[in-house]
Parts: C-alpha cells; sequence; structure tokens
C-alpha cells in the first residue's frame, strides 16, 4: 500500500465539526476607559495608608514602589505584564476634576478586581514651571485615600513621561 492510500484510509472517516462542536479561543479583555463605562456604585471603603502600604519613591523620578516589589516587577510591568485593564485620560481637567476622576476609577477597578491602571496626565508641557497635574497625580497615589491598594507607580514607557501605569494589589476577598 502507498503512502497516499494509508492517509485516504486514515482519513476516510473524518468530517467536517458542526458549528455547535467548533471550540473559540477566548479573545483577550480588552482595555476599558473609564468615561466610556458606567460607574459602578460601589460599597468599598477606602483603605488608609499605613507605614507597610504606602508606596515610596524610588531611586529614580517618577517612580512610586512598596517594599517588596522588585526592579524585575516594575520592569515586567513596563513591559506590559500584566496587561492594562483600565485606562483613563485627564487631559483638561483641573486638579480638582482629576482627583475626582481618580477615585472613581479606583472604585470600579478594586470592585472589578482590576490589576493595571493606565492614568494618562500628560507631561505638563503647559503648565507654568512644574508639571501640576503630573504632580498632582502622583501624590495622590503615594498618600491619597486607596494608596493602601498601589503597589508600584512608574512612567508608561514611550509616552515621553505623560502616562502613568499602576500596579494593585489583588484583592481576593469580595
Amino acid at each position: 500500500m502507498s503512502e497516499d492510500d494509508l492517509f485516504a484510509q486514515a482519513m476516510g472517516k473524518v468530517r467536517r465539526l458542526e458549528k455547535a462542536d467548533k471550540v473559540h479561543p477566548e479573545k483577550p479583555k480588552p482595555k476599558r476607559d473609564i468615561h466610556s463605562k458606567q460607574l459602578i456604585a460601589s460599597r468599598l471603603t477606602p483603605v488608609q495608608p499605613t507605614a507597610e502600604h504606602t508606596p515610596e519613591e524610588g531611586d529614580e523620578p517618577w517612580i512610586l514602589k512598596t517594599s517588596g516589589i522588585s526592579r524585575e516587577k516594575l520592569k515586567a510591568l513596563g513591559a506590559g505584564r500584566p496587561p492594562i485593564d483600565l485606562e483613563t485620560d485627564l487631559h483638561g481637567m483641573n486638579r480638582e476634576q482629576s482627583v475626582a476622576a481618580l477615585a472613581q476609577m479606583m472604585e470600579v477597578a478594586i470592585a472589578e478586581r482590576y490589576r493595571v491602571l493606565c492614568i494618562v496626565h500628560g507631561r505638563g508641557l503647559h503648565s507654568q514651571g512644574k508639571p501640576v497635574l503630573k504632580e498632582a497625580v502622583y501624590e495622590w497615589l503615594r498618600s491619597g485615600p486607596f494608596a493602601g491598594h498601589v503597589l508600584a507607580v512608574i512612567p508608561k514607557p514611550y509616552t515621553g513621561g505623560g502616562s502613568a501605569l499602576v500596579l494593585l494589589r489583588r484583592n481576593r476577598g469580595r
């Protein structure tokens, strides 16, 4: 028997799968923009920062991290591991509006158990002197009402310092 005959014999009982039998791979979870998603009314109470959980400034400017977060973890975060779950753009907002938007974003992120956030705050090129919004965002993440949920904050790569990636604690209970 030739190879072609053997192949034809082996494939003789092959049939096309019905649509119900087909397996479709899961699509990756898309990034969500806080402004396009209806905000969830959260029953969560903000965690007050403690000495153990308060992010501290790293060696480099614009990096916040809690103790126990390695350089490798920061590099992985910058490389997209884990991927961004929620993103918001604060352009055009003043300090008070941006803090309110950040609080809403954190409530949604904690309720949905998101791990990585992206905050677009701009580089501060239109601010008088120092970047006002950028400094307000980092200060709020460092010592605001949700600081206890923040493990690390780094500038998002390839944005010129105009965006921040925020790594949140795993929320195991709920």
